[in-house]
């Protein structure tokens, strides 16, 4: 089969299929965390919901290992295509984007933290 031989074809196979599988992973991350509005109906100060964004990134890091050592090898066997480190380094961009881009409770959080409230000293231990 001629088309299956395509090494075009099988990165664009490969490059789909991985990004299909992050769309699916990413949303199922973020609802096991809760949202910003969840956390000040709960009155959590700035450490906890610091600890909460430590906790999502650190999730997000081993998933991301995961699929990068296993997910990624099961597929360059199962297409018999060996990635090149151009293609290799565009597809963790895009998997980076994706996979945190679709935390909507992260970005919320660490934009929180970062512009509307502001950390100070005092507010951590408060």
């Amino acid at each position: 089969m001629i088309l299956y031989n395509n090494s075009i074809l099988k990165i664009t196979l490969f490059s789909t299929i991985y990004v299909i599988v992050l769309i699916f992973l990413s949303p199922i991350i973020d609802h096991l965390f809760t949202s910003l509005d969840e956390d000040k109906a709960k009155k959590e100060n700035n450490f906890q919901i610091l600890i909460e964004i430590i906790t999502h990134s650190m999730v997000l890091v081993v998933l991301w290992y995961f699929l990068d050592k296993y997910f990624k090898g099961y597929l360059e066997n199962l297409l018999d295509i060996k990635m090149k480190d151009v293609t290799e380094t565009a597809m963790e961009i895009i998997s980076g984007i994706i996979l945190v881009g679709l935390q909507n409770n992260l970005i919320q959080k660490l934009s929180y933290i970062t512009y509307e409230h502001p950390f100070r000293l005092i507010d951590v231990y408060g």
